[in-house]
Order: structure tokens, then sequence, then C-alpha cells
């Protein structure tokens, strides 16, 4: 993973393009559909492998069709940013992590009619839920620094560490650089270097990547504007006197009251 230039100004929301999602969508649910009418009766007679391994194939193709579409920046605002919001803890938004368990159990589900020796593989992924250690992430002000939570690690940094609190671009290449993506997040940029590297809460389930210098906010997993959070992240950095805020229903509607 490597980063960009900061965005510069005027901001501009990066989402995948319409084109792409609905092109996606378009392809998808036709083998979707194909493949639900054609391994359902197949369930009834003697190939019930087969039509459970099929049944199993177009639930995980419609859990990456629903992904793609959850997967963007949000644009939210105002009073309905707050729908994840508690205080000064700001929640990652419901569905990308179900969207992932529902995929890798479409996967467990295929291999329990080819590959059966990989089930229990897979199921240690909610194991892992079970246990905790993958969970829905967050963001959490308090008067000591910032507490980032994500999928599989934590990691915090005291408010005298943090430079500044910028957006940025970040780029996912394939080993081969045969595939691109681009995506924004709100990074918190250390004066030096952040004390220790961010933990790890699952040893096989890393399911984000993280960097080991910044604090990075992946804008997509967030129900509310980029700026939004930026802003108000670079408050709370800026006014060391308004951190008694922190935790309270004052800091959640600041929040609300931040105009993009």
């Amino acid at each position: 993973m490597s980063s960009s230039d900061s965005t510069v100004q005027p901001f501009v929301l990066r989402h995948q393009t319409r084109a792409k999602l609905i092109a996606g969508t378009v392809l998808g649910l036709p083998v979707v559909s194909l493949l639900v009418y054609g391994c359902v009766p197949l369930m009834f007679e003697s190939s019930w492998r087969a039509g459970g391994f099929g049944l199993s194939l177009a639930l995980l193709t419609l859990a990456s069709i629903t992904n793609s579409w959850i997967n963007q920046n949000s644009s939210k605002v105002g009073r309905s940013a707050l729908s994840r919001v508690r205080g000064s803890t700001v929640r990652y938004e419901r569905y990308g992590l179900l969207c992932r368990s529902i995929g890798v159990a479409s996967v467990a589900v295929m291999c329990a009619f080819s590959l059966w020796f990989l089930v229990p593989l897979w199921a240690t992924f909610y194991v892992s839920l079970a246990l905790r250690s993958v969970r829905n992430g967050w963001i959490e002000l308090d008067a000591d620094g910032v507490c980032h939570r994500g999928w599989s690690f934590d990691i915090r940094a005291p408010w005298d560490l943090i430079d500044s609190v910028q957006i940025e671009d970040r780029k996912i290449r394939t080993r081969h650089g045969l595939w691109t993506a681009v995506y924004q997040c709100v990074a918190l940029k250390p004066k030096i270097v952040f004390p220790g590297p961010p933990r790890y809460t699952a040893r096989f389930w890393r399911i984000e990547k993280i960097p080991l210098v910044t604090i990075d906010l992946d804008c997509r997993r967030f129900d509310i504007h980029p700026v939004v959070l930026q802003t108000w992240i670079s408050f709370y950095l800026d006014n060391p006197k308004m951190r008694h805020e922190l935790g309270t229903d004052a800091a959640a509607e600041r929040l609300a009251a931040i105009i993009v």
C-alpha cells in the first residue's frame, strides 16, 4: 500500500463509478438467477451436492455485488451522520463486515461439497467473530488521544504526537500491478512516529492492512462524509481546551453542526 499526495481542494468525494457498479450488477444478477434456477431442482434429486455448491456460489456472487455498492464513501452530513455516532465514538457502517461474513460462509459451504477438509479453516473466521478478535470497528476520541479499532487491529495515539489530520488517497495494487484501486482515508499523521506498531487482534484473519506510520481511517468504512470526519478530529487536535466535550453528547452535536 502506498499513499499519494494529499487530496487538493476543492475536495472531490471519490466513488466507484456508477457505470461500473451497474455493469457489475447487470452481469452478476443473471448469473445468480441462473444458478438458483438450475440448482434448486437438483436439491430435490440425487445431485444435491452439485445443487448445494451452485446455490453457495450464487450466494457468494450476490454478497460480492452487494458489497461493491456498500464499499463506498458516504456523503452524509448533519443529523443524518449521527446514526453511528455515540458521544465521541464513530462506529463503522453496519453492513461491510456482514457482507464479508456471508461471503466466507458461502465459500465454506462450497468447500463442504467439494474440498471438505478446508471447512475448518474457513470456520476459524467465525471463531474470531465469537471471540471478538474480529469485530466491527470504530474511531474514539477522548481527552488523552485517539483510538482506532479496525476489523482486526487496534492502535492508539496521544494528541501530543499527532501533527495533522488530512484526507489522502491510498492505492491498492496486485502483486504484478495488473489491477489498481484508489480509495480515500482520513490520515492522522504523526510528528515523529506513534509509539509502537499497531496491534493486530486476530492472528489469522487480518482482513485490513494498516500502515505503520499513520493512522488511516478508511472513508469507506464510515457512514459519514470524509470532510466532516476530518474537520471534527482536527477541531479537537487544534483546540485542546475543548476536549472536555469528548465522551459527551456535545461532541456528537459538534460533528452534526459541521457544514460541508
